[in-house]
């Protein structure tokens, strides 16, 4: 067998393996959202979330930065792990959003509410940010985040999209720079 016939084959493998594995994923995060029946089934659900979201970032990226670089293996080791954690909560995150809508202020927990939209903030794609700006939206004007996490996304959204942070001379009212920057981000 030539050496283009096996690289051929063991490529096709590969990507055929990928994409059942992505297909299990898919199957596992819908079985996983229909298991969750009751509104304490969610909170955990979110909880859990928040926690893998937050134990990624925990410290350690400050910790292998100063002892390793901030070109070094570990810490580019460090940032994939935190991208594949992130990838997944995305998945989880947009399959609970499209089944029960933004978890309210009101019945779950901190952690629990605010895990949405951590995960949607963590995303440095611009696409997944704005995708997910009506939703972000409306948990703002119905009080299930707050102004500054509403005013955080829309400031790493302009961030991205830029390459410079949004500031604003003196004092400001948030919700003044929160138009701006849905203005400015063309979102509306």
């Amino acid at each position: 067998m030539s050496l283009r016939r096996i690289f051929l084959t063991f490529s096709l493998i590969i990507i055929f393996s990928c994409q059942e594995n992505e297909k299990t994923q898919k199957i596992d995060i819908a079985k996983e959202i229909m298991g969750l029946t009751s509104s304490s089934d969610q909170e955990a659900f979110l909880e859990r979330i928040h926690k893998t979201d937050q134990d990624i970032r925990n410290g350690e990226s400050s910790e292998i930065l100063l002892k390793y670089g901030k070109n070094s293996k570990e810490l580019q080791k460090l940032y994939r792990k935190m991208d594949s954690v992130d990838q997944l909560n995305l998945k989880r995150v947009d399959l609970y959003l499209n089944t029960f809508q933004y978890p309210d202020k009101k019945r779950f927990s901190h952690s629990a509410n605010i895990a949405p939209w951590l995960v949607i903030h963590h995303s440095s794609d611009i696409n997944t940010r704005n995708k997910y700006f009506q939703i972000l939206k409306k948990a703002y004007l119905d009080n299930d985040i707050n102004s500054n996490q509403f005013e955080l996304y829309l400031g790493r959204t302009y961030q991205l999209k830029t390459g410079d942070y949004p500031t604003q001379e003196g004092a400001y009212k948030s919700e003044d720079k929160i138009n701006r920057l849905i203005k400015e981000l063309s979102l509306e």
